[in-house]
């Protein structure tokens, strides 16, 4: 059943259900979770390799990589290469960016446990869509992000 949601007077957006089930969907990204893991050995650039660097020095070094990533991302929106190639580039984009995460240790499953709670706290009573960009933005407080 779609349900009209408003978040501002001019704004009007209709939820419909989620098109693939929660099961499906943690499964694919468990199964990409793992194969970044064993990636990661596979080439020996995991974790491992950087017990003499910060995290922050270890994401700056592969910044590049996932700047990369989303260029091919957004290459492929902006040239309309059609949905595959658009699923594509994004699997791209989160296969580095949890690699970022493994690759930061210890700090990189802590952040991942930090944001993954704070966003499990969200509400639609603290929190409402932003119209013109559709983020999840805190209803009160941050009123810069609403501008």
């Amino acid at each position: 059943m779609n349900e009209s949601l408003n978040n501002s007077d001019d704004y009007q957006r209709t939820y419909a259900p989620n098109t693939i089930g929660r099961a499906e969907f943690v499964d694919s990204v468990s199964r990409m979770a793992g194969e970044v893991w064993d990636f990661h050995n596979r080439f020996k650039i995991g974790s491992g390799q950087f017990q003499d660097q910060g995290a922050t020095e270890i994401v700056a070094n592969r910044t590049s990589i996932l700047d990369e990533e989303i260029a091919e991302l957004a290459q492929a929106i902006a040239e309309n290469e059609g949905d595959e190639a658009v699923a594509d580039e994004n699997a791209d984009v989160l296969f580095v960016a949890m690699g970022h995460a493994e690759a930061m240790g210890s700090y990189g499953i802590e952040g991942l446990d930090r944001v993954t709670g704070k966003s499990a706290a969200k509400t639609n009573e603290t929190h409402a869509i932003r119209p013109d960009t559709g983020k999840v933005l805190p209803r009160k407080g941050k009123p810069h992000k609403w501008e």
